[in-house]
């Protein structure tokens, strides 16, 4: 029997990925159907490598550290049948984010009667406001109740409990978790990465509400990328800083101008 699974959200081949096929994914979240197709088409005209080669570099990457969790099996979402047939934890990610190569070793050791673990979150990206880079571009989340897209796994026993509908993402995910009689475990490491790139659909959103961000987008890319430079890294967890580098590295040539 597998010992811990990292399971992979729903996501695309971005390389062949047709952009029209993003409209009912926005719609289902309430967002504008033609959020992703006007914001590649605005990011090809500006910039060197275009939206779905960037897309698909950065999840190579991700992937790249969930293979490397020692203990684990990888697997993506069409792969899996939504029970918990292993003997550890399951944990799921999204197509972009980190994780920690000792992301099982690190937590407590799980009990016969947890549901679930948290960890801490680290978050790359700037802040959402006016002042979006005021922060470094590495933030540390508070160590608190919130259940992040991929700080938290559970049990087989919490599948069970409350089905794999409610916890694979982390939205419904809460509820379980804030259940008096949930069996939590926590670690104050900060074992995961949510990566907030550019790109992606959160930062698209905020970005084209930005009427500078329509007109030209290379000004906040180049201020992205002043703060990716000025990152320092010494009070970081060490496994962050080779997916680091190669992202840096990524988007430093994504973003040269055409």
């Amino acid at each position: 029997m597998l010992k811990n699974l990292i399971i992979l959200r729903s996501s695309p081949d971005w390389i062949n990925f047709d952009l029209e096929s993003s409209r009912d994914f926005l719609r289902s979240g309430g967002l504008p159907e033609n959020l992703v197709i006007d914001f590649a088409a605005l990011w090809n005209r500006h910039f060197k490598v275009d939206y779905r080669s960037v897309r698909a570099q950065l999840k190579v990457l991700a992937l790249q550290t969930y293979k490397d969790v020692r203990g684990a099996s990888f697997l993506c979402q069409e792969e899996w049948d939504g029970n918990g047939e292993c003997e550890g934890r399951i944990a799921f990610v999204d197509d972009d984010d980190w994780m920690s190569p000792g992301l099982f070793e690190n937590p407590p050791a799980k009990t016969s009667g947890e549901d679930g673990v948290r960890w801490g979150s680290l978050r790359l990206g700037r802040v959402f406001a006016a002042n979006g880079y005021s922060e470094p571009i590495i933030q540390r989340r508070p160590l608190n109740r919130i259940v992040y897209t991929n700080n938290y796994a559970v049990t087989p026993r919490a599948l069970h409990r409350f089905g794999s509908a409610v916890l694979f993402q982390h939205g419904p995910a809460q509820a379980p978790f804030d259940q008096l009689g949930f069996a939590l475990s926590t670690s104050d490491m900060y074992l995961s990465c949510a990566v907030k790139h550019p790109c992606c659909t959160v930062s698209a959103k905020y970005l084209m509400a930005l009427d500078n961000f329509r007109v030209d987008p290379r000004r906040e890319l180049s201020r992205f990328m002043e703060a990716v430079d000025a990152m320092q890294l010494e009070d970081s967890p060490m496994w962050l800083r080779e997916p680091f580098t190669r992202f840096r590295q990524i988007m430093a040539e994504a973003t040269q101008p055409r």
